[in-house]
């Protein structure tokens, strides 16, 4: 890359990341710029259309047709891996936002391991993966390469584009990780386990706690498959790891909150815990009993198996403790496993912390980190009642997370605190839907043994490259960063910036220059095959059309965010290129896109 243009780049990212929630964007405009009139209508959870027809809980619902591709891009961004133009000209013909939501709630789940069944080939005798699912674990080394570049497929090119990105939400709640002494090795584990969140992407919330609950990736990573009653062995007492982070970090969190997910505090002004320590006490006697599917208790009795590794827990009732237990002021009479663990995990999502704190999270990774108190009451009320008695609904709570009034008004009328830090992983798989970036047939290779799968990807392996985050592979149970995460200067200003606690901007600005202008080295050491379509953009630099060029980019990756200052310095390296020299076309093509997309107005989303 030229001086000019790194000095160009430098000078765009270096105008303060830190700062840039503190004023409102040049140029920005929000979805829907002005209040609901008369044709938008509010409505209350429980409330009913006109007619006592419809869904009661909808926060927000544009009537008129979506006005321009720029609200269905900013939408989209939120609710997808990223918009191309095929997503925003359909939705924006579709003209409404409820009739996007239904039609994505209708397509069936991507599931990963389908995917891997019908796409994974063996070559050189190694048979296809649907017929041999041992080799799941006896060449876990190759094959969690190839978990990785399912995950990589599905999330940019599956249709279930909401579920998908949902599910990515959800795996940043209900932590599982490879970095796990067991799951490293068993890579089918994870894809299951993955393939448990898109599939209860849009359950009931107290399904989705069961089914993570009774998963044995979740059993193995939080240590309590194989967790025995007290006195099994001499000295022994129940692990207590999930019993703590089925409360602090799947339902209801350290302190007491209001609905609008404020603090509740006692008289002397503290926070007021949630629960104590023989809660969790009582809480792992609750998890008591459970293995997987291979029938024996204590882990390395014997061997796993791919049907063990992915399928739901069983109870051996001997090991798991009968007797009556008290959590959380409330008493749960002994019982077998299976009652006492579902009579403990629905005294959770009934406690009046869940909606808050779960429905805030979901907030944070869909829309924005800093949303409004009257926000999270208005989702944390849906999850309490979807407007027919029903508690947990999760698309309830997803539709009036993204259909809310400040979703769409929030950069307006909160400039200094509306917004959300990309992931490294979204700018990427943005990169790759906005210009259709095409895959081909790849090889895996047993290090002993040579070539020994085939199938379609991208060849790359998440964080193995981006060096900064990939899905399963949190360092702790904590994900990559927590809900409260920010900057000490951010803090200061009682902000949250979660997603800058793994923000290495020089990192994940070479990778995107990188993959952007095809660099020679990231894509020849690495073999990469995400080769981005830019026929488009070349054509108009060719043609002499600029403010075109920089109009639909502007678009498809900001939603007309980029601000007044970064577009005139855009344009003037544009010019400057081909007026010097006779640079070629597409590779200017593909500097400006690397500029718009290494620029803050394309790290905060709004």
């Amino acid at each position: 890359m030229c001086l000019f243009l790194r000095r160009l780049l430098n000078g765009l990212v270096l105008a303060s990341l830190f700062s840039v929630f503190a004023a409102s964007a040049p140029g920005a405009t929000p979805a829907l710029s002005t209040p609901p009139g008369n044709n938008a209508k509010m409505f209350k959870p429980g409330e009913k259309n006109a007619d006592n027809s419809g869904d009661n809980f909808r926060y927000f619902i544009d009537t008129q047709r979506i006005r321009n591709t720029k609200e269905a891009s900013a939408f989209l961004a939120r609710a997808t891996f990223g918009p191309d133009w095929q997503a925003i000209n359909h939705l924006h013909s579709l003209g409404s936002y409820e009739a996007w939501l239904d039609e994505q709630f209708a397509i069936p789940p991507s599931l990963h391991m389908q995917w891997a069944e019908d796409n994974i080939r063996g070559i050189n005798g190694t048979g296809d993966i649907r017929d041999n699912p041992e080799d799941w674990k006896r060449h876990a080394d190759t094959l969690s390469y190839a978990q990785r570049d399912i995950w990589w497929h599905l999330a940019t090119q599956a249709e279930d584009q909401l579920r998908q990105r949902v599910a990515l939400a959800w795996s940043e709640i209900f932590v599982v990780s490879r970095n796990n002494g067991q799951l490293i090795t068993q890579p089918d584990a994870l894809i299951s386990y993955y393939d448990l969140l898109v599939t209860d992407a849009f359950a009931n919330f107290e399904k989705l706690l069961q089914d993570a609950t009774y998963h044995p990736s979740m059993g193995k990573y939080l240590s309590y498959l194989g967790n025995a009653k007290a006195g099994t062995t001499p000295g022994s007492h129940p692990d207590e790891n999930y019993a703590r982070e089925v409360m602090q970090l799947f339902t209801i969190g350290l302190y007491e909150l209001n609905p609008d997910g404020s603090l509740k505090l006692d008289n002397q002004g503290n926070p007021i815990a949630t629960y104590n320590q023989n809660d969790v006490r009582e809480m792992a006697r609750i998890f008591t009993g459970l293995t997987d599917q291979n029938g024996f208790f204590f882990p390395g009795d014997g061997d796993s198996t791919h049907f063990s590794r992915t399928r739901p827990m069983i109870a051996v009732e001997e090991y798991h403790d009968r007797e009556s237990k008290h959590i959380l002021g409330q008493t749960i009479p002994g019982g077998d496993t299976r009652t006492d663990i579902d009579a403990a995990l629905h005294l959770l999502f009934m406690h009046p912390n869940t909606g808050p704190f779960i429905c805030k999270q979901l907030i944070q990774r869909l829309v924005t980190s800093n949303p409004s108190p009257e926000y999270v009451a208005r989702i944390s009320q849906v999850f309490n009642d979807n407007g027919e008695g029903t508690r947990g609904d999760m698309k309830a709570v997803i539709s009036a997370i993204l259909l809310d009034e400040e979703a769409f008004n929030g950069a307006v009328q909160q400039p200094q605190q509306f917004g959300k830090f990309r992931e490294p992983l979204l700018f990427i798989t943005h990169l790759f839907r906005a210009f259709h970036a095409q895959d081909e047939i790849r090889t895996l290779n047993l290090y002993e043994d040579g070539p020994s799968y085939e199938y379609p990807s991208y060849h790359f392996h998440g964080t193995d490259f981006t060096r900064q985050e990939g899905p399963l592979e949190a360092l702790t149970v904590f994900n990559y960063f927590t809900p409260f995460d920010a900057p000490y200067s951010l803090k200061q200003e009682g902000l949250v910036a979660p997603e800058l606690e793994i923000y290495g901007k020089q990192g994940i600005d070479d990778l995107l220059m990188g993959l952007i202008t095809k660099n020679s080295f990231v894509y020849e050491t690495f073999e990469l095959s995400a080769e981005l379509q830019l026929a488009r953009e070349t054509a108009w630099i060719a043609r002499g059309e600029y403010e075109r060029l920089l109009d639909e980019l502007d678009i498809l990756l900001t939603a007309r965010q980029l601000s007044a200052a970064s577009r005139t310095a855009i344009r003037t390296y544009l010019l400057q290129q081909k007026e010097v020299r006779n640079s070629n076309n597409e590779q200017l093509a593909r500097y400006i896109i690397g500029l718009i997309m290494t620029s803050p107005d394309y790290a905060l989303q709004r």
